[in-house]
């Protein structure tokens, strides 16, 4: 039978289970889930105590490898793996470049093995990696280097509860790299980042990629100059006299982006070449144009491979650069040759119409004189028989008489090395004369050979001019400085010219051919560099 408080105590009875549900309940569904995390976080630091207590881990000594036999425990092995952050600079005149990188170092420590019962526990994050032992790797090829401390140190050590380490920091790093320059701007370049064990021998300690993405690049990575092309990972172990030394190397290919180069060296150098062209269609007689203009185009091809020097290290090859820039100023510089090969073929060619003028004068006053200008020798007309003329026409010739105060030559001139009065025979032919030709020369003696007095033949002092024209072969040898015959030459142009021929003929100085030669020359060879070069650095070399 069930047994009732008694009046009294039934209102104390109510407010009891009342106020129950408003505090003994939410405190009582509280309880369990603190009293588990305050025993979760307490089993972890139970679990660090236990395995890097004072006492417990003495991270002087390296772990043990994974072959243990009798005779050693052997190496150590480290997986490691880089996540590419971003490359920043490649400089080719100090051969380096930077580098933002995520380090990361995995390896088993049979000291750091724990056990976890509730078995919620995955792993054991360190604050302090100093606590435990760590491979003492280093980069050979590091120039500079420094780790990163905002907010807090990047800094990531994780323990398993198989014993397994997990280091990750983040460093940036500038890092040496040698460059083949033979090709540059069309080359490829290979950069390495090299890690090695610094005291730690592969006795003790070796260095493995890791199997699955050794190297990981960012999706953003974007280079000015260059482009990251491929990727390997390699092993450099090296041995020096103190022992034989773990090493893992990633290979980075870098190609460089020609676009830059284009724009910035090859089209301006290109167009300099042409704007030194512009003197072939200037005057020969703009003198001060055409050298201002080929010295302008010099100097300004000449600063420019000043400029591209200054941004590259010296070495001892010869770069593709170094070709394109020399051919441009070899084709610039011979612009400027050019201009002074015109101007001198100009000045020659003024010689020549200097001295075609006097010989056409001198032809003019043949013609005056073989036209009947005799008073231009001081012969007066006078009355005579024979021609109708007097003076000479009284020697009994009829045909030496001068009429109104010219003079008429017979004829077959006068034979001077005998009488002068006997009809001319033919000369014959001397020994050393040359055989007839194509081309001859007609020579014309314009001084008079003198007076000539005969006792017999005049009774009063009169002189006589004597006109000799000869007609002969080509002479073997030029005739001396001191002779008195004036050579006019008259060649027969030969009748097999072919085009070419006949169009230079078209231009009638010399200065104008080579003006006009170099309009064709220079840009053909220019040209057909320009083919022989692309060929060889980017198809052959490529």
């Amino acid at each position: 039978m069930l047994c009732l408080p008694g009046p009294k105590y039934h209102i104390t009875f109510y407010l009891l289970i009342y106020f129950s549900d408003f505090i003994i309940i939410p405190w009582l569904l509280n309880l369990p889930f603190t009293s588990g995390s305050a025993s979760f976080r307490e089993q972890e630091k139970k679990i660090l105590d236990s395995i890097i207590g004072q006492g417990a881990y003495d991270r002087r000594i390296r772990p043990s490898g994974l072959n243990a036999s009798a005779e050693g425990d052997g190496p150590c092995i480290v997986s490691i793996n880089i996540y590419l952050r971003s490359i920043s600079k490649i400089s080719d005149l100090d051969m380096e470049y930077s580098v933002q990188i995520t380090f990361r170092e995995e390896w088993k420590d049979s000291r750091l093995v724990y056990r976890d019962p509730s078995e919620k526990i995955r792993y054991l994050t360190l604050t302090d990696p100093d606590r435990i032992w760590k491979p003492d790797v280093f980069f050979t090829n590091e120039k500079e280097g420094h780790f990163h401390n905002i907010i807090m140190p990047n800094v990531l050590l994780r323990i398993g509860s198989d014993g397994g380490v997990l280091y990750s920091i983040r460093l940036s790093l500038i890092l040496s790299c040698p460059m083949n320059l033979k090709y540059y701007p069309l080359d490829k370049q290979n950069c390495y980042i090299k890690m090695a064990s610094y005291g730690y021998t592969t006795e003790d300690l070796v260095f493995m990629w890791k199997k699955t993405d050794p190297v990981q690049v960012t999706k953003q990575l974007h280079l000015p100059t260059f482009a990251l092309a491929d990727y390997i990972t390699e092993y450099c172990t090296s041995r020096t006299n103190t022992g034989e030394y773990s090493c893992v190397q990633v290979k980075l290919i870098f190609r460089r982006e020609f676009s830059y180069y284009l724009i910035q060296i090859y089209i301006p150098c290109i167009m300099l070449v042409i704007v030194s062209w512009v003197s072939f269609w200037l005057d020969p007689n703009a003198i001060p144009a055409r050298v201002s203009l080929g010295v302008t185009t010099l100097l300004t091809m000449a600063t420019q491979i000043s400029g591209i020097n200054a941004s590259l290290p010296p070495v001892s090859y010869i770069k593709a650069i170094d070709v394109w820039t020399g051919v441009c100023l070899f084709f610039v510089f011979g612009a400027l040759l050019e201009f002074a090969l015109v101007n001198y073929a100009s000045r020659s060619d003024a010689h020549r119409a200097a001295r075609k003028r006097r010989a056409e004068n001198q032809q003019q006053q043949v013609q005056q004189v073989l036209g009947g200008g005799g008073s231009a020798f001081g012969f007066t007309g006078g009355g005579g028989g024979g021609g109708g003329g007097g003076g000479l026409g009284n020697m009994g010739n009829p045909g030496y008489g001068m009429t109104g105060g010219g003079m008429g030559f017979p004829p077959p001139p006068p034979k001077w090395d005998s009488n002068p009065w006997e009809p001319h025979q033919p000369m014959p032919p001397h020994p050393m004369d040359p055989p007839p030709a194509t081309k001859w020369e007609a020579r014309v003696d314009l001084k008079p050979r003198g007076f000539q007095y005969s006792s017999d033949n005049f009774h009063s002092s009169r002189a006589s001019y004597v006109m000799k024209p000869v007609l002969r072969g080509p002479q073997p040898n030029p005739p001396p400085a001191n002779n008195k015959f004036h050579q006019v030459e008259v060649r027969t142009a030969p009748y097999n010219q072919n085009c070419l021929t006949r169009w230079f003929a078209a231009f009638q100085t010399r200065s104008k051919r080579i003006d006009v030669l170099a309009r064709i020359l220079f840009p053909l060879m220019f040209s057909l560099f320009n083919v022989v070069y692309w060929i060889t650095y980017v198809v052959i070399l490529g």
